[in-house]
Protein backbone atom coordinates (compact mmCIF):
# COMPACT_ATOMS: atom_id res chain seq x y z
CA UNK A 1 0.00 0.00 0.00
CA UNK A 2 2.89 2.14 1.11
CA UNK A 3 4.54 1.71 -2.26
CA UNK A 4 1.47 2.27 -4.54
CA UNK A 5 1.42 5.50 -2.53
CA UNK A 6 4.90 6.68 -3.18
CA UNK A 7 4.19 5.79 -7.29
CA UNK A 8 1.11 7.50 -7.28
CA UNK A 9 2.80 10.87 -5.79
CA UNK A 10 5.45 10.60 -7.88
CA UNK A 11 3.30 10.42 -10.98
CA UNK A 12 1.24 13.11 -9.56
CA UNK A 13 -1.79 11.78 -11.67
CA UNK A 14 -2.16 11.37 -15.36
CA UNK A 15 -2.66 15.05 -15.63
CA UNK A 16 0.29 16.69 -13.65
CA UNK A 17 3.03 13.59 -15.59
CA UNK A 18 1.30 15.12 -18.79
CA UNK A 19 2.12 18.21 -17.62
CA UNK A 20 5.55 17.48 -16.60
CA UNK A 21 6.54 15.93 -20.39
CA UNK A 22 5.18 18.98 -22.09
CA UNK A 23 7.44 20.76 -19.92
CA UNK A 24 9.97 19.38 -20.41
CA UNK A 25 9.99 18.82 -24.26
CA UNK A 26 9.26 22.70 -24.17
CA UNK A 27 13.10 22.52 -22.32
CA UNK A 28 14.45 20.35 -24.94
CA UNK A 29 13.22 22.05 -27.64
CA UNK A 30 14.79 25.30 -26.54
CA UNK A 31 18.12 23.77 -25.86
CA UNK A 32 17.97 21.85 -29.60
CA UNK A 33 17.52 24.96 -31.31
CA UNK A 34 20.20 26.78 -29.07
CA UNK A 35 22.33 23.80 -30.32
CA UNK A 36 21.42 24.38 -34.07
CA UNK A 37 22.91 27.79 -33.97
CA UNK A 38 25.99 26.50 -32.22
CA UNK A 39 27.02 23.54 -34.48
CA UNK A 40 29.31 25.43 -36.40
CA UNK A 41 31.67 26.41 -33.54
CA UNK A 42 31.96 22.77 -32.29
CA UNK A 43 33.03 21.68 -35.79
CA UNK A 44 35.70 24.31 -35.86
CA UNK A 45 37.09 23.45 -32.07
CA UNK A 46 35.49 26.37 -30.13
CA UNK A 47 34.45 24.25 -27.34
CA UNK A 48 35.55 23.05 -24.32
CA UNK A 49 36.55 19.26 -25.72
CA UNK A 50 39.85 21.39 -27.02
CA UNK A 51 41.07 21.38 -24.12
CA UNK A 52 40.71 17.49 -23.04
CA UNK A 53 41.59 16.79 -26.42
CA UNK A 54 45.05 18.86 -26.20
CA UNK A 55 45.77 17.34 -23.10
CA UNK A 56 45.65 14.24 -24.23
CA UNK A 57 47.68 14.38 -27.14
CA UNK A 58 50.41 16.00 -25.70
CA UNK A 59 50.63 12.58 -23.19
CA UNK A 60 50.13 9.92 -26.33
CA UNK A 61 52.92 12.05 -27.97
CA UNK A 62 55.43 11.31 -24.84
CA UNK A 63 55.39 15.12 -23.72
CA UNK A 64 53.39 14.92 -20.49
CA UNK A 65 56.23 17.16 -18.61
CA UNK A 66 54.69 19.74 -21.57
CA UNK A 67 50.90 19.20 -20.49
CA UNK A 68 50.92 22.58 -18.70
CA UNK A 69 53.30 24.68 -20.87
CA UNK A 70 50.85 27.34 -22.64
CA UNK A 71 53.20 27.48 -26.36
CA UNK A 72 52.79 23.46 -26.22
CA UNK A 73 49.17 23.23 -25.98
CA UNK A 74 49.16 26.14 -28.46
CA UNK A 75 50.78 24.75 -31.15
CA UNK A 76 48.95 21.13 -30.95
CA UNK A 77 45.58 22.96 -30.78
CA UNK A 78 46.21 24.83 -34.46
CA UNK A 79 47.19 21.25 -35.69
CA UNK A 80 43.69 20.01 -35.38
CA UNK A 81 41.94 23.06 -35.57
CA UNK A 82 43.75 25.37 -37.68
CA UNK A 83 44.62 28.95 -37.43
CA UNK A 84 41.49 30.81 -35.45
CA UNK A 85 42.01 34.38 -35.66
CA UNK A 86 40.27 35.43 -32.72
CA UNK A 87 42.52 33.42 -30.43
CA UNK A 88 45.33 34.99 -29.29
CA UNK A 89 46.27 31.62 -27.01
CA UNK A 90 45.31 28.22 -26.30
CA UNK A 91 41.78 27.01 -24.45
CA UNK A 92 44.39 25.93 -21.26
CA UNK A 93 44.12 22.41 -20.11
CA UNK A 94 44.26 23.19 -16.59
CA UNK A 95 43.18 20.00 -15.10
CA UNK A 96 45.19 17.19 -13.09
CA UNK A 97 47.56 14.81 -15.66
CA UNK A 98 45.81 11.53 -14.49
CA UNK A 99 42.25 13.15 -16.19
CA UNK A 100 43.74 13.55 -19.57
CA UNK A 101 44.42 9.50 -20.01
CA UNK A 102 40.69 9.41 -20.14
CA UNK A 103 40.52 11.03 -23.35
CA UNK A 104 43.85 9.69 -25.11
CA UNK A 105 41.99 6.65 -26.98
CA UNK A 106 40.04 9.34 -28.30
CA UNK A 107 42.99 11.51 -29.67
CA UNK A 108 43.28 8.55 -32.34
CA UNK A 109 40.07 9.74 -34.05
CA UNK A 110 40.05 12.91 -36.11
CA UNK A 111 39.38 15.94 -34.00
CA UNK A 112 35.11 16.04 -34.68
CA UNK A 113 34.85 12.21 -34.90
CA UNK A 114 36.49 12.43 -31.11
CA UNK A 115 34.13 15.28 -30.35
CA UNK A 116 30.81 12.90 -31.38
CA UNK A 117 32.06 9.83 -29.66
CA UNK A 118 32.98 11.67 -26.19
CA UNK A 119 28.97 13.68 -26.55
CA UNK A 120 27.68 9.57 -27.01
CA UNK A 121 29.83 8.07 -24.12
CA UNK A 122 28.30 11.19 -22.17
CA UNK A 123 24.80 10.28 -23.35
CA UNK A 124 25.76 6.72 -21.90
CA UNK A 125 26.72 8.13 -18.92
CA UNK A 126 23.52 9.24 -18.14
CA UNK A 127 21.90 6.01 -19.05
CA UNK A 128 24.08 4.87 -15.79
CA UNK A 129 23.49 7.08 -13.95
CA UNK A 130 19.90 6.24 -14.24
CA UNK A 131 20.27 3.12 -13.75
CA UNK A 132 22.82 3.13 -10.41
CA UNK A 133 20.63 5.40 -8.78
CA UNK A 134 17.48 3.01 -9.18
CA UNK A 135 19.68 0.92 -6.56
CA UNK A 136 19.50 3.76 -3.91
CA UNK A 137 16.40 5.70 -5.19
CA UNK A 138 13.06 4.14 -4.63
CA UNK A 139 11.00 6.60 -6.76
CA UNK A 140 13.30 6.31 -9.29
CA UNK A 141 12.07 2.77 -10.12
CA UNK A 142 8.63 3.75 -11.68
CA UNK A 143 10.77 5.64 -14.28
CA UNK A 144 12.49 4.23 -16.98
CA UNK A 145 16.26 5.33 -17.92
CA UNK A 146 15.25 6.57 -21.10
CA UNK A 147 13.05 8.77 -19.55
CA UNK A 148 15.43 10.20 -17.18
CA UNK A 149 17.80 10.58 -19.86
CA UNK A 150 15.62 13.04 -21.94
CA UNK A 151 14.47 14.80 -18.50
CA UNK A 152 18.14 15.02 -17.85
CA UNK A 153 19.20 16.82 -21.58
CA UNK A 154 16.38 19.34 -20.67
CA UNK A 155 18.27 20.60 -17.75
CA UNK A 156 20.27 23.49 -19.62
CA UNK A 157 23.54 22.60 -17.23
CA UNK A 158 23.36 18.80 -18.87
CA UNK A 159 22.64 20.08 -21.93
CA UNK A 160 25.31 23.23 -22.14
CA UNK A 161 27.94 20.44 -21.25
CA UNK A 162 27.12 18.04 -24.38
CA UNK A 163 27.44 21.13 -26.53
CA UNK A 164 30.88 21.85 -24.95
CA UNK A 165 32.42 18.06 -25.02
CA UNK A 166 32.92 19.03 -21.14
CA UNK A 167 33.39 16.20 -18.34
CA UNK A 168 31.12 17.14 -15.69
CA UNK A 169 28.62 14.20 -16.82
CA UNK A 170 31.77 11.86 -15.80
CA UNK A 171 32.17 13.55 -12.45
CA UNK A 172 28.45 13.29 -12.11
CA UNK A 173 28.87 9.30 -12.53
CA UNK A 174 31.48 9.04 -10.28
CA UNK A 175 29.58 11.05 -7.30
CA UNK A 176 26.63 8.41 -7.99
CA UNK A 177 29.14 5.62 -7.78
CA UNK A 178 30.32 7.40 -4.08
CA UNK A 179 27.10 8.18 -2.80
CA UNK A 180 25.55 4.58 -3.53
CA UNK A 181 28.40 3.08 -1.83
CA UNK A 182 28.29 5.43 1.40
CA UNK A 183 24.50 4.99 1.10
CA UNK A 184 25.11 1.23 1.99
CA UNK A 185 28.00 2.49 4.34
CA UNK A 186 31.06 0.99 1.81
CA UNK A 187 32.38 4.29 3.40
CA UNK A 188 36.07 2.81 1.84
CA UNK A 189 34.69 2.68 -1.74
CA UNK A 190 32.85 5.71 -1.66
CA UNK A 191 35.91 7.93 -0.59
CA UNK A 192 37.54 6.05 -3.66
CA UNK A 193 34.91 6.68 -6.19
CA UNK A 194 34.85 10.42 -4.93
CA UNK A 195 38.96 10.62 -5.13
CA UNK A 196 38.21 9.89 -9.37
CA UNK A 197 35.79 12.40 -9.26
CA UNK A 198 38.43 14.79 -7.87
CA UNK A 199 39.75 16.02 -11.79
CA UNK A 200 37.48 18.96 -10.37
CA UNK A 201 39.18 19.15 -6.86
CA UNK A 202 37.26 22.72 -6.03
CA UNK A 203 34.32 20.63 -5.44
CA UNK A 204 35.18 17.35 -4.15
CA UNK A 205 37.52 18.48 -1.34
CA UNK A 206 34.51 20.66 0.47
CA UNK A 207 32.20 18.02 -0.15
CA UNK A 208 34.90 15.45 1.50
CA UNK A 209 36.05 18.01 4.31
CA UNK A 210 31.76 17.98 5.41
CA UNK A 211 31.48 14.06 5.22
CA UNK A 212 34.55 14.08 7.54
CA UNK A 213 33.12 16.60 9.59
CA UNK A 214 30.02 14.29 9.75
CA UNK A 215 31.79 11.29 11.35
CA UNK A 216 32.37 9.56 8.05
CA UNK A 217 35.86 8.94 8.57
CA UNK A 218 36.69 5.66 6.49
CA UNK A 219 35.34 7.59 3.48
CA UNK A 220 38.10 10.53 3.73
CA UNK A 221 40.54 7.60 4.34
CA UNK A 222 39.23 5.95 0.91
CA UNK A 223 39.45 9.02 -0.17
CA UNK A 224 43.10 9.60 0.68
CA UNK A 225 44.38 6.54 -0.32
CA UNK A 226 42.80 6.61 -4.04
CA UNK A 227 43.78 10.58 -4.31
CA UNK A 228 47.78 9.34 -3.35
CA UNK A 229 47.70 6.72 -6.21
CA UNK A 230 46.50 9.18 -8.51
CA UNK A 231 49.14 11.89 -7.44
CA UNK A 232 51.84 9.44 -7.88
CA UNK A 233 50.14 8.79 -11.52
CA UNK A 234 50.52 12.29 -12.46
CA UNK A 235 53.84 12.45 -11.15
CA UNK A 236 54.85 9.42 -13.42
CA UNK A 237 52.71 11.03 -16.41
CA UNK A 238 53.85 15.05 -16.20
CA UNK A 239 56.90 14.57 -13.73
CA UNK A 240 57.46 16.72 -10.19
CA UNK A 241 58.29 20.19 -11.61
CA UNK A 242 55.17 20.13 -13.80
CA UNK A 243 53.00 19.34 -10.85
CA UNK A 244 55.03 21.77 -9.03
CA UNK A 245 54.44 24.66 -10.97
CA UNK A 246 50.88 23.36 -11.40
CA UNK A 247 49.27 25.54 -8.54
CA UNK A 248 50.48 29.21 -9.84
CA UNK A 249 49.30 27.42 -13.41
CA UNK A 250 45.90 27.65 -12.39
CA UNK A 251 45.80 30.82 -10.06
CA UNK A 252 47.25 32.98 -13.33
CA UNK A 253 44.25 31.09 -15.81
CA UNK A 254 41.45 31.43 -13.41
CA UNK A 255 42.23 35.27 -12.54
CA UNK A 256 43.08 36.28 -16.05
CA UNK A 257 39.95 35.70 -18.81
CA UNK A 258 42.47 37.11 -21.77
CA UNK A 259 44.17 33.46 -20.81
CA UNK A 260 41.02 31.51 -20.79
CA UNK A 261 39.40 32.47 -17.15
CA UNK A 262 35.79 32.90 -17.00
CA UNK A 263 34.31 36.32 -16.10
CA UNK A 264 32.73 36.59 -12.32
CA UNK A 265 29.90 38.09 -14.02
CA UNK A 266 29.33 34.15 -15.52
CA UNK A 267 29.75 32.30 -12.42
CA UNK A 268 26.67 30.59 -10.58
CA UNK A 269 28.45 30.73 -7.00
CA UNK A 270 29.58 32.72 -4.52
CA UNK A 271 32.69 34.06 -5.98
CA UNK A 272 30.39 35.15 -8.93
CA UNK A 273 27.99 36.68 -6.94
CA UNK A 274 30.39 38.52 -4.87
CA UNK A 275 32.63 39.85 -8.04
CA UNK A 276 30.59 40.09 -10.67
CA UNK A 277 29.76 43.33 -10.53
CA UNK A 278 31.41 46.84 -11.27
CA UNK A 279 33.92 48.51 -8.73
CA UNK A 280 34.05 48.58 -5.60
CA UNK A 281 32.86 44.76 -5.40
CA UNK A 282 34.75 43.80 -8.22
CA UNK A 283 38.00 44.09 -6.21
CA UNK A 284 39.42 43.47 -2.68
CA UNK A 285 35.81 44.35 -0.93
CA UNK A 286 34.59 41.54 -3.73
CA UNK A 287 37.23 39.09 -2.67
CA UNK A 288 36.80 39.38 0.77
CA UNK A 289 32.98 39.10 0.78
CA UNK A 290 32.76 35.97 -1.45
CA UNK A 291 35.16 34.61 1.28
CA UNK A 292 33.08 35.60 4.35
CA UNK A 293 30.11 34.18 2.59
CA UNK A 294 31.72 31.16 1.78
CA UNK A 295 32.71 30.18 4.95
CA UNK A 296 29.52 31.36 6.29
CA UNK A 297 27.96 28.83 4.55
CA UNK A 298 30.52 26.22 4.81
CA UNK A 299 30.09 26.45 8.87
CA UNK A 300 25.98 26.40 8.12
CA UNK A 301 26.54 23.11 6.27
CA UNK A 302 28.65 21.51 9.04
CA UNK A 303 26.37 22.63 11.83
CA UNK A 304 22.89 21.33 10.05
CA UNK A 305 24.63 17.95 9.01
CA UNK A 306 25.46 17.41 12.70
CA UNK A 307 21.91 18.07 13.53
CA UNK A 308 20.75 14.58 12.38
CA UNK A 309 22.43 11.20 13.35
CA UNK A 310 19.86 9.38 11.21
CA UNK A 311 20.96 6.87 8.22
CA UNK A 312 17.74 8.03 7.00
CA UNK A 313 19.07 11.92 6.25
CA UNK A 314 22.02 10.76 4.23
CA UNK A 315 20.32 11.93 1.11
CA UNK A 316 19.75 15.43 2.37
CA UNK A 317 23.39 15.57 4.15
CA UNK A 318 24.73 14.24 0.71
CA UNK A 319 22.66 16.41 -1.03
CA UNK A 320 23.28 19.69 0.93
CA UNK A 321 27.06 19.02 0.52
CA UNK A 322 26.89 19.03 -3.06
CA UNK A 323 24.82 22.56 -3.33
CA UNK A 324 27.11 24.30 -0.86
CA UNK A 325 30.56 22.74 -2.56
CA UNK A 326 28.87 24.02 -6.20
CA UNK A 327 28.58 27.56 -4.44
CA UNK A 328 31.72 27.71 -2.66
CA UNK A 329 33.81 26.47 -5.16
CA UNK A 330 35.98 29.28 -6.25
CA UNK A 331 35.31 28.34 -9.88
CA UNK A 332 32.10 26.77 -10.81
CA UNK A 333 31.21 27.12 -14.60
CA UNK A 334 27.86 26.94 -15.73
CA UNK A 335 28.18 23.11 -17.10
CA UNK A 336 29.77 22.00 -13.21
CA UNK A 337 25.73 22.34 -12.31
CA UNK A 338 25.73 19.10 -13.61
CA UNK A 339 26.52 17.84 -10.41
CA UNK A 340 23.12 19.48 -8.91
CA UNK A 341 20.99 16.51 -10.98
CA UNK A 342 21.66 14.36 -8.12
CA UNK A 343 20.25 16.63 -4.95
CA UNK A 344 17.29 17.18 -7.07
CA UNK A 345 16.57 13.03 -7.55
CA UNK A 346 17.53 12.70 -3.86
CA UNK A 347 15.60 15.58 -2.48
CA UNK A 348 12.68 15.13 -4.54
CA UNK A 349 12.31 11.27 -3.47
CA UNK A 350 12.77 12.45 0.33
CA UNK A 351 9.91 14.74 -0.25
CA UNK A 352 7.81 12.02 -2.13
CA UNK A 353 8.53 9.62 0.38
CA UNK A 354 8.71 11.55 3.82
CA UNK A 355 6.50 14.19 3.29
CA UNK A 356 3.50 12.37 1.49
CA UNK A 357 0.65 14.20 3.32
CA UNK A 358 2.00 17.59 3.73
CA UNK A 359 2.49 18.87 -0.06
CA UNK A 360 3.07 22.49 1.17
CA UNK A 361 6.04 21.81 2.84
CA UNK A 362 7.19 19.55 -0.20
CA UNK A 363 6.66 22.40 -2.22
CA UNK A 364 8.73 24.61 0.17
CA UNK A 365 11.77 22.56 -0.23
CA UNK A 366 11.60 21.96 -3.75
CA UNK A 367 10.52 25.57 -4.78
CA UNK A 368 14.32 27.03 -4.70
CA UNK A 369 15.53 24.62 -7.74
CA UNK A 370 12.47 25.75 -10.10
CA UNK A 371 14.41 28.58 -11.18
CA UNK A 372 17.42 26.18 -12.38
CA UNK A 373 14.83 23.99 -14.95
CA UNK A 374 14.56 27.01 -16.97
CA UNK A 375 16.09 27.09 -19.86
CA UNK A 376 14.84 30.25 -21.48
CA UNK A 377 16.04 31.79 -17.52
CA UNK A 378 19.70 30.11 -18.42
CA UNK A 379 19.79 31.41 -22.10
CA UNK A 380 18.81 35.04 -21.16
CA UNK A 381 21.20 35.43 -17.78
CA UNK A 382 24.06 33.90 -20.02
CA UNK A 383 23.93 35.43 -23.72
CA UNK A 384 21.64 38.56 -23.37
CA UNK A 385 22.14 39.89 -19.80
CA UNK A 386 25.79 38.29 -19.16
CA UNK A 387 24.67 37.70 -15.28
CA UNK A 388 24.51 33.83 -14.25
CA UNK A 389 26.41 34.84 -11.01
CA UNK A 390 22.55 35.70 -10.35
CA UNK A 391 21.91 31.61 -10.32
CA UNK A 392 23.85 31.57 -6.72
CA UNK A 393 20.68 33.19 -5.12
CA UNK A 394 18.25 30.11 -5.30
CA UNK A 395 20.88 27.87 -4.51
CA UNK A 396 21.62 30.03 -1.31
CA UNK A 397 18.24 29.74 -0.89
CA UNK A 398 17.94 25.77 -1.80
CA UNK A 399 20.69 25.45 0.41
CA UNK A 400 19.04 26.87 3.79
CA UNK A 401 16.05 24.59 3.18
CA UNK A 402 17.55 21.42 2.87
CA UNK A 403 19.35 22.70 5.96
CA UNK A 404 16.63 23.32 7.78
CA UNK A 405 14.93 20.23 6.77
CA UNK A 406 17.48 17.72 8.46
CA UNK A 407 17.64 20.10 11.41
CA UNK A 408 13.80 19.46 11.65
CA UNK A 409 14.28 15.99 10.56
CA UNK A 410 15.00 14.64 13.99
CA UNK A 411 11.84 15.30 15.66
CA UNK A 412 9.90 14.29 13.11
CA UNK A 413 11.72 10.71 13.18
CA UNK A 414 11.00 10.62 16.72
CA UNK A 415 7.27 11.12 15.96
CA UNK A 416 7.11 9.02 13.47
CA UNK A 417 8.16 6.06 15.69
CA UNK A 418 6.80 6.79 18.16
CA UNK A 419 3.09 6.39 16.38
CA UNK A 420 4.84 3.10 14.93
CA UNK A 421 5.26 1.84 18.21
CA UNK A 422 1.69 2.77 19.48
CA UNK A 423 0.06 1.00 16.08
CA UNK A 424 2.05 -2.28 16.64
Amino acid sequence: MAAEKRQSLFAGGAKSRRMAWVLIAAMLWLNLLFFLDFRKGMQRGYTDFTVYYTGATILREGRGHEIYNRQVQYEVQEGFTGHIPFRRGPLPYIHPPFEALFFVPLTLLPYSQAFLVWDLLTVGMLFAVAALLRRSVATLRSIPPWQFVIAALAFFPVFSCLLQGQDSVLQLLLCVLGFNALKRKADLLGGGWLALAAFKFQFIVPLMLLLFIWKRRRAAIGFAAVAALLALASVALSGVDSLLHYPRYVLEIVRNAGLGGVPPELLPNLHGLAMGWPPPFSGVVGTALALLLSVALLLFAVRKGRDSEATEAFELQFSLAIVVSVLIAWQTNLHDLCLLVLPLILVTDYCIRSMPQTPAARSAILLPALPLLISPLWMALWLIAAKVNLMAIPLLWWAWKIGTEISRRPKSLAGASSQQSILQ
